[in-house]
């Protein structure tokens, strides 16, 4: 068996937490109570303003725990009605493999399922509640419908205490025999807080990179914006993107002269002049929001 090469394995699954006591935030101990009554446990939505915070990790250790049959879908990928009335019902209908366990039904980005959608799925939450358990994930719970949040618990991810996520990343460092400085976890935290995977991201490219941890070599580096700028230049793909900047906590500012920057490496005249458009706006008082995913349209073309 050949030695871990960070290259081959995305530390963000690596050191994904695979029990309740290794989340990262101040709810641990309700989550430990409500595993100790399993059959009692009811639908749980889980949701938080920023991604990155544990909610997909704190599922699956879940379902792990419980030793549940399961089944995951994605509601953002798969949102369509036909997936509500086919996959999750014929799932909900099923008996367990596992006498006295419940199933699971674990829909991630849930919010980005259609109202349509949601409304199917509130008749089959509370029909097959004996035999199924639902967790359900979210950025955004204004876009749940108020019958689903009430047929569940909430549980919100509070920002967690940024001590915890510095004990966390030192513990990676330590494992990974990465070398670092207080401050350069410090400056990393400052750059990606509260995105607990944005963090572990940054430390496997400074890894990657053979560079010590320290303010000097933490850079700007920003996954998601990398993702949006292949939705755009590549896939063209605006919806998708104008969805992502709408649902989350992002930056739009930091990332409209993130465009810039690839603009002009690219030498790309229109792009130049869309983000520079765009910042003048803004440095008026326009919504940033609003301002950029007007420009898409015109950013794809």
């Amino acid at each position: 068996m050949t030695d871990f090469n960070p290259i081959n394995k995305i530390w963000t699954e690596k050191y994904r937490p695979k029990d309740v006591t290794e989340i990262v935030g101040d709810f641990r101990n309700n989550v430990l109570n409500i595993l100790n009554t399993p059959n009692q446990i009811p639908h749980l939505l889980l949701h938080s303003k920023s991604p990155g915070t544990g909610k997909t990790s704190l599922a699956k250790i879940i379902i792990k725990t419980l030793g549940s049959d399961y089944l995951i879908i994605n509601s953002s990928d798969d949102r369509k009605i036909d997936t509500v009335r086919g996959k999750v019902k014929e799932f909900a209908e099923t008996q367990s493999t596992t006498p006295g366990v419940r199933r699971v039904i674990f829909l991630d980005e849930i919010d980005g399922m259609l109202k349509a959608s949601q409304e199917a799925l509130r008749n089959i939450m509370e029909t097959y509640a004996s035999n199924v358990l639902f967790i359900l994930t979210c950025n955004s719970i204004n876009k749940i419908h108020e019958a689903i949040i009430s047929r569940c618990l909430a549980i919100e991810f509070q920002h967690p205490k940024k001590d915890e996520i510095k004990e966390y990343l030192i513990k990676i460092c330590k494992s990974e025999k990465l070398e670092y400085s207080d401050d350069g976890i410090k400056e990393i935290i400052s750059k990606h807080y509260p995105n607990i995977r944005n963090c572990v991201i940054a430390l496997q490219k400074l890894k990657l990179d053979n560079l010590k941890v320290s303010p000097e070599h933490v850079s700007a580096f920003n996954p998601l914006f990398e993702k949006l700028w292949n939705t755009i230049h590549t896939d063209k793909d605006w919806k998708s993107v104008r969805q992502t900047i709408l649902s989350t906590n992002l930056n739009a500012r930091e990332f409209n002269k993130y465009l810039w920057n690839k603009a002009i490496e690219l030498d790309n005249i229109k792009l130049i002049q869309l983000t520079c458009q765009n910042e003048l706006h803004m440095s008026y008082g326009a919504d940033a929001n609003i301002m950029l995913t007007t420009s898409l349209i015109e950013m794809i073309k």
